[in-house]
C-alpha cells in the first residue's frame, strides 16, 4: 500500500487528482480508523502471482491489499468492497481480474464459495478473464501443481477447497437464480446502457460474507 502511495505523491509518473485524493484518504484512514490489513492472507494472495505471464503492477498490488485484505478490527468486514478503476487500454485490467479472481476462489480465502461473477455487455468481455485464468491453469509448467487446488471447463474454473467458481455473465445471463455471488466485477462499465444490471447482480449479494 506504502509502496503505491509514495509512487502517485513523489513517484516519477504524472498523476491525476483522483490518484492524490486516493493517497490522501488512504492515509487518513489507517490513521483515524480502526482498521487492518491481513498481511498473511495478503502474503499468501501475491504469492500467486508466481502462475501468471506477468508482474502485478503497483496499482494491482495496491488493490489487492485494499480490496481483498483490509478490514474493520470490530466487525471483520472489508472496509472497502466497492471499488471503481478507470484504467487506459493496456494497463492491466483483465490480467488484473483473473489474478483476483484466482485469489477468491483460492485455498487461501476464507469465506466458502465465494463465487466471482464477471458481467459485461459483451460475452468476449465477460469471458476474457475466465479464458486467461483457464490458460493459467493449463501452462504446462503448473498444470499437475494447479490441478491440485482448482477445476477447470471451458467456462468456469472452480476451487477444491474454497469451492467458489469465476464466470463470465453478459446482460442477458440464461438465469440469475440461485445465484450466491460473492464479488460481482463489471467489466468496460463505459459501454453499459443503465444500472439495470448492476443492480441486479448487487441486490443478488448478501447470501455469502463479505461482498465485494
Amino acid at each position: 500500500i506504502w509502496e503505491y502511495l509514495e509512487l502517485v505523491e513523489s513517484g516519477p509518473w504524472r498523476v491525476c487528482e483522483e490518484q492524490k485524493a486516493l493517497a490522501k484518504l488512504v492515509r487518513r484512514s489507517f490513521e483515524t480508523e480502526n482498521i487492518y490489513v491481513d498481511v498473511e492472507q495478503l502474503t499468501k494472495y501475491l504469492g500467486l502471482e508466481k502462475y501468471f505471464p506477468f508482474q502485478l503492477f503497483p496499482w494491482q498490488r495496491f488493490l489487492a491489499a485494499m480490496w481483498n485484505c483490509t478490514y474493520w478490527r470490530e466487525t471483520g468486514f472489508p472496509r472497502w468492497p466497492t471499488v471503481l478503476v478507470l484504467l487506459g487500454r493496456g494497463g492491466g485490467k483483465d490480467g488484473f481480474i483473473s489474478f483476483d479472481s484466482m485469489c477468491c476462489i483460492s485455498p487461501y480465502c476464507e469465506v466458502p464459495r465465494y463465487d466471482v461473477d464477471i458481467c459485461a455487455n459483451l460475452e468476449e468481455q465477460a469471458t476474457r478473464p475466465v479464458s486467461d485464468l483457464i490458460d493459467v491453469m493449463e501452462t504446462p509448467r503448473q498444470e499437475k501443481k494447479l490441478k491440485k487446488h482448482f477445476y477447470h471447463t471451458k467456462q468456469v474454473v472452480q476451487g477444491r477447497k474454497n469451492r467458489g467458481s469465476v464466470r463470465g455473465r453478459t446482460n442477458n445471463p440464461k438465469s440469475r437464480d440461485g445465484m450466491r455471488t460473492g464479488k460481482a466485477i463489471f467489466n468496460e462499465i463505459h459501454q453499459y446502457q443503465d444500472y439495470a444490471n448492476i443492480t441486479v447482480f448487487r441486490t443478488g449479494q448478501g447470501k455469502v460474507a463479505h461482498p465485494r
